[in-house]
């Protein structure tokens, strides 16, 4: 008989399963949260090389920023000047140096040396060294004060009579640099007020040892945190489901699990095809099986949490479309809302026929506010006038901004007469606010457009953001009111306008006349050194500070006033004309642009000079550069001017579009050589060129004027081309009184040196 085979009882194999199974468990949990550990690791790793390329990033910009300034102190005239006279230096620093525009506001203190490297003169309140070593120590970084500072030296140049350049002196600056670092750029990885330099006692750093001293914490990053945390989550959740499976086998393999293992599948079945909130009933019968209560208990708890998670999505998920839909610095409804709202508001207003108004708003030169006082108080400001406009607005009517600094309201059921009193009344919000509380000095406004159409005329609809646009431009152009309403006749393009406080200064002295100054330079007869005219040079002065031509002339052309400045620089020279600042038996030139040549009432304001032209000869200036598409009607003004008794001059000859064209069609007296022309007399490749033109010129009947004589040898090379009249900072400088002088050219000594 054979033997029986005796087996251990379902309780050991049960046992044994369960072992295996933990044991699997374990195993796989290790394995994963290595791999979890490691993970975190090579992120953190990343990061911290991101954020320490981020700094460095920002040190070399800050570096190149501190480069720019300093070169671009150590190139200002105003300290050639110094190193020239040094006996004012001390006022100068005092009053104009530490004041200057471009030192800013990082610069600590700054100082100007001699050739030896001295200072130019000893203060008590100096951080500076009175003394630096020859050559200038390069680049580093001071900490010996208790704010490390950066210290920068440039050498000073100056040119000499043959363009070539030699050292004249140098330039200290020290930039305070860390609170920049911390807090004037945005990291994505670095908290930026953790920025420090271990530095270990040294007194004096490099930049490039600073970059190794650098040291900082990384920003807490909730993404990173809450997928650690799903992650750990969706781990001790594969523990938790696999624990209940280890329960469960091993009553299964000593009881009847049939019926339960059905009545659980049946129930799963039912949940797949169930929105929710199915539970499982008992499943006790005849043999009451604990472990399969257990997993009906556990199924109903983790259908209970779904409910509670689906719950919970719900909710981010309306606050993730809140965020989507709304603009994180204002607070008001963003760009993609505001194209959800255009592409649905017909079929949202369904077929009520009522008016809509398309309200445009944007803020007056916010580019130049942005980067004359930094992106933090550009956004001050447009917070400010969200909430402004926002106060105004009707219930239910919601505020869009749909760029930078460009707000927009579709104002529902709204006639043109309501739509336009809103407008004005967020104008007047926003213009009764004190924004020096900011430390804004300009003025701030802002301009609207308004377009109206029918609900039920798409075409119309789709035209409105355009036609509103259309409107708001016209608003920012000057002698405009700030709220325009579209019509047909403002159909053609805008030009944006830009504002500081310059735009503001010039835009003032071009409208009102504030701070228009005129100054003269005299232009010499080159046979007996007496003066012919005084060429009129505009300037403008704000805040003690004058307004050159090249911060002057961008504004005016991109803001299209270059007939409304004409206008104010012939009133003044009347004005200087009246108070006698112009000598009699004397002449005053005066330029005029080519918008102003063409315009029909340009011999009109001149018709005011005519009754001085008995004592000054008064001479009009087209300059070469402008360019006169309506040529025919140029040529009629200046004919009619030249009548009157007035000369004509082309000014900047050889610089611009078309000299021979212009000197071939138009009625011109006298011709004005360009510097770079004059120059050229001097230049052995250029000379006969340059020459031959002007003996071409004077025997076409004109007189000539040489620009930009500056020395003695230019003087001589003009007047033996046969130029008959000169000007330049040899004869004077341009100043505000028109002195009359004769200048003695057997004595050159006797001119005005190039530099004051």
């Amino acid at each position: 008989m054979a033997s029986m085979r005796r087996g251990l009882p379902i309780g050991y194999y049960a046992l044994i399963m369960v072992l295996l199974v933990f044991f699997a468990f374990l195993s796989y949990g290790l394995f994963t949260y290595k791999e979890f550990q490691r993970v975190s690791a090579d992120m953190g790793a990343s990061s911290h090389a991101a954020a320490r390329d981020e700094v460095h990033t920002v040190m070399a910009h800050l570096l190149k920023e501190a480069e720019r300034i300093a070169d671009q102190f150590a190139a200002w005239e105003e300290v050639g000047q110094q190193l020239q006279l040094p006996r004012y230096y001390a006022y100068w620093r005092a009053h104009r140096m530490l004041h200057a525009s471009f030192l800013s506001g990082e610069v600590v203190d700054a100082e100007v040396y001699d050739g030896e490297g001295i200072a130019l003169a000893k203060f008590g309140d100096a951080s500076l060294p009175a003394q630096v070593g020859m050559p200038p120590p390069p680049v580093y970084v001071d900490y010996s004060k208790p704010e490390p500072t950066l210290l920068m030296f440039r050498t000073v140049y100056q040119h000499d009579g043959d363009d070539r350049l030699w050292p004249q002196g140098y330039v200290g600056l020290r930039i305070k640099f860390l609170q920049r670092i911390r807090e004037g750029y945005a990291y994505r990885y670095v908290d930026p007020r953790t920025i420090r330099f271990v530095h270990g006692g040294e007194s004096a750093l490099t930049w490039s040892e600073m970059e190794s001293a650098l040291r900082f914490e990384l920003r807490d990053n909730p993404m990173s945190d809450a997928v650690a945390g799903l992650l750990s989550d969706a781990i001790v959740n594969l523990g938790v489901i696999l624990a209940v499976f280890a329960l469960t086998l091993f009553p299964l393999l000593v009881f009847m699990i049939v019926r339960p293992l059905r009545a659980i599948s049946a129930h799963i079945d039912r949940l797949k095809n169930s929105p929710g909130g199915l539970m499982l009933d008992d499943l006790a019968g005849v043999l009451p099986i604990s472990e399969t209560e257990k997993i009906r208990e556990s199924l109903n708890e983790y259908q209970s949490q779904l409910i509670d998670v689906h719950s919970s999505l719900e909710e981010k998920s309306q606050e993730l479309w809140a965020m989507v839909h709304h603009d994180a610095l204002t607070g008001t409804r963003n760009r993609r809302a505001f194209d959800e709202y255009m592409k649905n508001l017909p079929q949202l207003l369904g077929e009520r026929g009522i008016g809509v108004c398309f309200a445009l708003f944007d803020v007056n030169h916010f580019k130049a506010i942005n980067d004359s006082y930094g992106h933090s108080i550009g956004d001050q400001v447009l917070k400010v006038i969200a909430g402004r406009i926002n106060a105004v607005l009707r219930r239910g009517e919601e505020l869009f901004r749909i760029g930078g600094d460009e707000f927009a309201v579709i104002l529902l059921d709204c006639d043109e007469g309501s739509a336009l009193r809103i407008a004005e009344r967020c104008h007047e919000k926003i213009v009764s606010y004190d924004f020096s509380k900011l430390g804004i000095r300009e003025p701030l406004r802002i301009s609207a457009g308004l377009a109206n159409a029918r609900i039920d005329d798409l075409e119309d609809l789709q035209t409105l953001q355009w036609k509103a646009d259309v409107a708001m431009y016209r608003a920012k152009r000057p002698g405009n009111a700030n709220v325009v309403v579209f019509n047909e006749s403002l159909a053609r393009d805008s030009e944006g306008l830009f504002s500081s406080w310059v735009n503001t200064a010039v835009y003032d002295a071009v409208i009102y006349g504030t701070g228009l100054t005129m100054y003269y330079q005299p232009i010499v007869d080159l046979d007996d050194g007496g003066i012919c005219h005084y060429e009129a040079l505009v300037r403008i002065e704000q805040d003690g500070e004058i307004i050159q031509p090249s911060n002057i002339f961008p504004v005016i052309e991109a803001r299209r006033l270059e007939v409304e400045l004409d206008r104010a620089v012939l009133r003044r020279v009347l004005s200087d004309l009246h108070e006698g600042r112009i000598q009699p038996g004397t002449g005053v030139s005066i330029n005029l642009s080519g918008p102003t040549v063409v315009n029909d009432q340009a011999c009109s304001w001149l018709g005011e000079f005519r009754p001085y032209l008995k004592d000054y000869r008064v001479m009009i200036e087209v300059t070469e550069t402008a360019l006169i598409t309506q040529i025919g009607l140029a040529n009629e003004n200046l004919s009619q001017l030249r009548r009157q008794g007035f000369e004509i001059a082309l000014d900047d000859f050889g610089s611009g579009y078309s000299s021979l064209r212009y000197l071939a069609t138009m009625p011109v007296d006298v011709v004005k050589f360009d510097i770079t022309l004059v120059q050229g007399l001097r230049d052995e490749t250029q000379r006969v060129l340059v020459s031959h033109l002007a003996k071409m010129i004077l025997e076409s009947g004109h007189h000539l004027v040489a620009e930009g004589i500056e020395d003695s040898a230019t003087l001589e090379a003009t007047r033996s081309a046969g130029f008959g009249r000169g000007q330049g900072y040899l004869f004077g400088r341009p100043s505000e009184q028109a002195n009359r002088v004769r200048v003695a050219f057997d004595n050159i000594a006797q001119f005005p040196g190039r530099r004051a």
